[in-house]
């Protein structure tokens, strides 16, 4: 492909030099007519060459000094049976017009491969989105993405900056294959997250006002165009309030912020409307508290369980509850807690 558009370059600079035949004129002009991008390209490079080949080309020779420079060069002496002489010669009024056409071609040739690598930049874009479930899937750069209910995911690696960039609306966690030559960036409203080799989960929801990150493994920058914000190290957890524009660390983290991704859940004396919410946000259940005394209860237990009914029924044993179901809905009732 690449030997092509060498070819087509050759030509193109054939025709506007008129050096071109009646064939490959031709050539250059059903090419010229197949795409809008290739007339662009050829309008572009016949442009170049006819300013090129317009301008002024003022050129003086020192023959004089030239000369000496070579007798220093080949270490002659002043008394050399070579003597410098004075070169001198006519020029031809066609000569200058034929070394425009020459400085025009060279030039065109030169600016035609610029064109030709920009224009032809490999820029490669991937998209992931998941609604009512959560979706797994690796990037083209062989780094993986688990996106949460409700997010959408862009990937797009640009070949002549080698930069990797990611655009994220919702929540996702993230294992990046880290390229030290081939940054790999998150956009997410105005925060930015740079990867250092890293492992971490990405909250960002449009409609909540905080945006936050917390790492698994290595390490990231946390910040906006504005601020230099946070590097986060593996155990903490990084908040960037959308109002206030301030970052907040946190270095002991929610043990059930990657509850949604593998479905264990670790409770330490955490009230059971707590719960409730996070079960029902994780499997998209509808599980209700009946009476209201039950919101502050303490429940202390850890599972990992992909069934959602399964939990319910051992909270219920545990805590001396009962269960009733209409249609979809989970019915949890009993007696409040004191405390």
């Amino acid at each position: 492909m690449e030997r092509e558009f060498d070819d087509m370059d050759d030509l193109i600079g054939k025709v506007l030099a008129g050096e071109a035949t009646a064939e490959e004129q031709l050539q250059v002009e059903q090419w010229a007519r197949e795409s809008d991008a290739n007339k662009k390209y050829y309008d572009q490079l016949k442009t170049i060459f006819e300013k090129a080949a317009s301008a002024n080309v003022q050129i003086q020779f020192d023959t004089d000094a030239a000369w000496r420079r070579v007798r220093q060069r080949l270490g002659q002496s002043s008394d050399s049976k070579f003597k410098t002489q004075s070169l001198k010669f006519k020029v031809e009024p066609g000569y200058w017009s034929a070394l425009r056409i020459a400085a025009g071609v060279i030039f065109l040739l030169g600016v035609g491969y610029t064109i030709y690598q920009w224009r032809d930049v490999p820029v490669e874009i991937f998209a992931v989105t998941s609604d009512k479930v959560t979706v797994q899937d690796t990037l083209p750069d062989g780094s993986m993405a688990f996106l949460n209910k409700k997010s959408e995911l862009s990937f797009e690696y640009n070949a002549k900056e080698k930069t990797r960039r990611v655009k994220l609306k919702g929540e996702a966690f993230f294992s990046v294959k880290h390229e030290e030559d081939k940054p790999f960036v998150i956009e997410t409203g105005e925060i930015l997250v740079r990867d250092i080799g890293t492992e971490f989960n990405l909250k960002s929801y449009p409609d909540q006002d905080t945006i936050e990150i917390v790492v698994t493994e290595g390490e990231v920058q946390f910040y906006t165009l504005k601020d230099n914000g946070l590097t986060l190290k593996a155990g903490e957890k990084g908040i960037y309030s959308k109002k206030t524009k301030e970052f907040q660390r946190i270095e002991k983290i929610d043990t059930n912020t990657l509850a949604y991704k593998t479905k264990v859940f670790s409770f330490n004396n955490t009230d059971l409307a707590a719960v409730i919410s996070l079960l029902n946000d994780v499997y998209d259940s509808k599980i209700k508290l009946i009476n209201k005394d039950l919101h502050n209860c303490r429940l202390t237990a850890n599972f990992k369980e992909d069934n959602p009914e399964t939990i319910v029924e051992v909270i219920a044993e545990t805590m001396g509850l009962s269960i009733t179901r209409q249609g979809d809905e989970i019915l949890l009732d009993g007696k409040g807690c004191a405390n």
